[in-house]
């Protein structure tokens, strides 16, 4: 009789252990969508933009797109860029200039592997002024 008892607990238990497997079976809701960059470089989100940053040898590239990656007009969006040294903290501004839905600057890392990119982007629409930063590591 301890037996059956035993068999039947140990049962149970496995049953019980293997339903919430079977709940999330071929999809999950919590899973975040991933977006692959355009063009490359390193993507993020603002509330109705998203900004991908790309950089090559001392050029940097901020491109704007909607929320589908449809490239979006830099016209009227103000964006700010400082590039900050990684051991100094030191920070030194990033003249940019725009054309269509690009920003484009450029900084010298001074053969550093990396450094960090401070941009302030004001949207037109929205009217928010967000900070967002990018760790970039210079490539030829």
């Amino acid at each position: 009789m301890k037996t059956v008892s035993l068999f039947l607990s140990m049962a149970a238990m496995i049953l019980v252990s293997s339903v919430p497997a079977w709940s999330h079976d071929g999809h999950d809701h919590d899973t975040p969508l991933t977006a692959t960059a355009p063009k490359g470089g390193i993507l993020k989100s603002l509330e109705l933009t998203s900004v991908e940053v790309v950089s090559k040898g001392k050029s940097v590239f901020i491109y704007l797109y909607d929320v589908n990656l449809v490239p979006k007009p830099a016209k009227g969006f103000l964006v700010t860029a400082k590039a900050e040294m990684p051991r100094t903290k030191k920070t030194e501004e990033i003249k940019l200039t725009s054309k269509d839905n690009v920003f484009e600057g450029s900084f010298d890392a001074k053969g550093s592997h990396r450094y960090t990119l401070l941009l302030s982007i004001k949207d037109p629409v929205t009217g928010h002024d967000d900070k967002m930063t990018f760790t970039i590591e210079p490539r030829k």
